[in-house]
């Protein structure tokens, strides 16, 4: 984490920086910082995804399940990443729409599990 920090301290006062000279020169940099931090979380979320695999080994949880799950938390790193971009670039709209499309396919992936839930219910009935 701290290497995340001292890259986002460094980016910004170099925009600063930059940015008195030309502001289009600080929003490059800015880009790049914010692609190399997004790199740095891609790693952890492999660190995290076999460290889920190992835990799905352990307890006999369904690869369907964990595999959907991974899913999701891709789906939410990915739009949180773009809806934050376009709002420092000053899009709101197109970062709303991005927030809403990132979530309609968390709902989208999520369906075999609501309806594994709902035949569970219903058997019970």
């Amino acid at each position: 984490m701290l290497k995340v920090v001292l890259i986002g301290l460094c980016a910004v006062f170099l925009v600063l920086a930059a940015g008195s000279v030309k502001r289009e020169y600080g929003f490059v940099i800015g880009l790049c910082c914010a692609a190399l931090i997004f790199s740095y979380g891609l790693d952890r979320i492999r660190i995290i995804a076999d460290r889920v695999r190992e835990f799905e080994q352990a307890v006999g949880l369904s690869e369907e399940y964990v595999a959907i799950l991974l899913k999701m938390a891709g789906i939410a790193y990915l739009s949180q990443f773009a809806v934050t971009l376009c709002q420092d670039a000053g899009q709101g709209a197109i970062a709303a729409q991005i927030g809403f499309a990132g979530k309609l396919s968390m709902l989208i992936v999520s369906l075999p599990v609501l309806e594994a839930l709902i035949r569970t219910i219903g058997g019970l009935a």
